[in-house]
């Protein structure tokens, strides 16, 4: 092989080397600005497992469990691929790297990075949490296989609510696409809290996650059940209603029953 051949594909193979990009953030933690370098393939928005921050002098490199993925820029292509990003509580940094969410008081701020994988069909993305310790050190607050998270929140005494779903709900019955104001029924898929306070790992709170589902969803236990189901736009009832699933058509029907004479 000829010396101009090795140049030429040399030349090729070092175009294809992943890039290095740098994205700069201010903390609140400590008013100064901390560097993240991240390895981008040719293409824009590939996934990618790690990365490198650099803090106050010090360098951390963390590897996630799944693909990282880089939020789509065109909000078309990010619905099409399912990527929901008008999370409460977060913010998509402009890099799309990351979603931003703050907790605790005006008086005590405290930042999480959102890491979230490309999602799939039917199971919620995977999910990495990044946090800083007071002096800056960035750790791994909350690492899951699959949690597709709907806010972030903060409690009167400054700790922070991650809350999310671990399973997607799936409608089984009646005419439940999205923003419908017919009955209909899905699966089964309870809201998961997550508790974490400054300088901690965020920790699963059976207590808080009841409530949340009490409040927000129906409880019928932390994890996702086929014999019971969750029913929507009763006109009898008020709110969201949960059943086991033996009842779902006679529930879905009671409107029609109501209209005979």
């Amino acid at each position: 092989m000829s010396l101009a051949w090795k140049f030429l594909i040399l030349l090729i193979a070092s175009c294809q080397v992943a890039a290095a990009e740098s994205v700069n953030i201010s903390l609140p933690e400590t008013n100064k600005l901390i560097s993240f370098t991240f390895q981008t393939k040719p293409g824009g928005n590939s996934s990618f497992r790690s990365f490198q921050v650099d803090s106050a002098g010090k360098h951390f490199n963390f590897t996630a469990r799944n693909p990282i993925a880089r939020i789509p820029a065109n909000p078309d292509e990010r619905r099409a691929l399912g990527y929901w990003i008008d999370i409460p509580g977060l913010k998509l940094n402009p890099s799309r790297y990351f979603l931003v969410g703050k907790y605790g008081t005006d008086a005590d701020s405290h930042t999480l990075l959102f890491f979230i994988s490309e999602t799939e069909e039917s199971d919620a993305a995977a999910l990495l949490v990044i946090g800083f310790s007071t002096s800056g050190d960035p750790y791994k607050v909350l690492e899951r296989d699959h949690l597709d998270v709907t806010s972030l929140k903060s409690t009167p005494d400054g700790a922070g609510l991650i809350v999310g779903k671990e399973t997607l709900s799936q409608v089984m019955d009646g005419d439940g696409f999205n923003g419908s104001t017919k009955p209909y029924a899905t699966t089964y898929d309870p809201f998961s809290v997550f508790i974490v306070h400054p300088d901690d790992k965020a920790l699963y709170s059976l207590v808080i996650s009841r409530s949340y589902n009490q409040k927000h969803y129906v409880w019928a236990g932390s994890h996702s059940r086929e014999d019971y189901a969750v029913l929507y736009n009763l006109p009898a009832h008020h709110g969201v209603v949960g059943a086991p699933t033996s009842r779902v058509p006679a529930l879905l029907a009671e409107p029609r029953n109501e209209a005979k004479p």
